[in-house]
């Protein structure tokens, strides 16, 4: 029979609480505007709220995007709280950073508004876990591309391949060689990009371990489209912290977020 103290601790232990997960963080909505500060144009609304999984970079990639936007001369603003997702606060930005951010984290209203800022043109980056399944089918839709089936995992979860430079001509890609050696956690969706999406880099899986269900053949990374004028650029690099000290990643995120605020690049009308 079980000693009285010693059942008693086991009880104790079965009814603590576990200790919160930072990486899957309790979802939240909010409600209340944040303040902006004065603001010129360009300016940039960084998002890296997390209603999904949340990245241990976030905290080494905001800092890196916030100071290539004022290296140009821009302004910028970062937030966890998506009631900025108004319209008369997002009438104040050109371009809308999604830093690793996850989840659904919109209530209507947001998501309403955040619709009219795309449809009336404003560009939008996507990087990293903005591509993964958690978000609602419509940011799909506007990112442009299949439903994530996911990434390596175990000792295999970081490997370094090769990337393919398929189009040098991108504000985003075109300091690229032919061929970019880069080591991350390499997501795969179950269709590629949609026809309207225009291929920036893909990943030569030839010598990687892969799950077959990973596998893609042709399996883009990086890409831009169009929906209707709003310029979408979309990037799955960047999981570990390294990503956001590494000149090269740097300098495409930069031509990116300069394409999408129509400073640099072609096309969306």
């Amino acid at each position: 029979m079980m000693q009285p103290m010693l059942a008693a601790l086991l009880i104790a232990l079965q009814a603590a609480p576990t200790a919160p997960d930072p990486r899957r963080p309790t979802p939240t909505f909010d409600s209340v505007p944040p303040e902006l500060p004065a603001l010129t144009r360009p300016a940039v609304l960084i998002i890296s709220k997390t209603n999904g999984y949340r990245h241990d970079s976030i905290a080494e990639a905001v800092p890196a995007i916030e100071a290539l936007v004022k290296a140009r001369g821009w302004s910028s603003f970062a937030t966890e709280n998506a009631a900025v997702f108004n319209p008369r606060q997002l009438a104040k930005f050109d371009v809308i950073v999604f830093a690793s951010a996850s989840g659904d984290i919109y209530t209507s209203d947001q998501r309403a508004a955040f619709q009219s800022w795309i449809a009336n043109g404003g560009g939008f980056v996507g990087l990293h876990s903005a591509g993964d399944g958690s978000h609602p089918d419509w940011v799909v839709k506007i990112r442009g591309n299949g439903k994530f089936v996911g990434h390596p995992g175990g000792t295999d979860q970081f490997q370094t391949a090769n990337l393919i430079a398929a189009d040098r001509s991108h504000p985003a890609t075109r300091h690229l060689s032919a061929l970019w050696p880069w080591t991350d956690e390499f997501y795969s969706w179950d269709a590629p990009p949609a026809a309207d999406a225009h291929i920036l880099l893909s990943l030569d899986e030839t010598k990687m371990r892969l799950d077959p269900k990973l596998r893609m053949g042709d399996h883009a990374l990086a890409w831009w489209r169009c929906e209707g004028r709003a310029r979408i650029f979309y990037s799955a690099l960047g999981h570990k912290a390294e990503a956001w000290s590494d000149a090269i990643h740097l300098r495409m995120v930069d031509g990116a977020i300069a394409w999408a605020a129509r400073e640099e690049g072609m096309g969306c009308g």
